[in-house]
């Protein structure tokens, strides 16, 4: 029976892993997204796990060596001296996501409001963007600015 593992790549191998896996004939999810930073800017393909890559395999083949063996693999993810099981229904959810468009427009200093979450309908001010999915805002409690991390998804941009 076939599952997924994960897999560490070298730094920006990702596209080289998943390109000599596919044709060594081994079944590979690399989940990206496509970011544009503004409307005049060319929309680029980022990983959505940079250096990660999930590969199915059998656990009674010897695909292992071969995969761990592939030009840009780093190793294998292990949990202990196991290597780490994806399930099913995880990859199944990333790869039916591939590609979403993201667009981020925001700048230091604007002010957005929260659409979900614990912090559903607050207002903030956009600080930073932290890494490709979640940004650092800037709301008010107890008379107190304090940083927090949220998801882009729950963002919008006030003014």
């Amino acid at each position: 029976m076939e599952r997924w593992y994960l897999l560490y790549c070298k730094p920006k191998q990702e596209f080289r892993v998943q390109s000599n896996l596919q044709s060594q004939g081994i079944v590979s999810c690399f989940p990206t997204f496509i970011k544009q930073k503004n409307s005049s800017a060319k929309a680029i393909t980022q990983p959505l796990f940079p250096r990660y890559l999930f590969v199915r395999l059998d656990p009674h083949s010897s695909h292992f060596s071969a995969v761990k063996n592939t030009r840009g693999v780093a190793n294998f993810i292990r949990y202990g001296m196991d290597l780490q099981i994806v399930p099913d229904e995880l990859v199944n959810k990333l790869m039916q996501s591939c590609n979403v468009e993201v667009q981020c427009d925001l700048k230091e200093g604007d002010l957005v409001q929260l659409t979900d979450g614990c912090y559903k309908d607050i207002h903030a001010i956009f600080q930073q963007p932290d890494g490709e999915l979640r940004s650092i805002l800037l709301i008010k409690l107890l008379n107190q600015y304090t940083r927090i991390v949220v998801d882009n998804g729950i963002i919008k941009k006030v003014r």
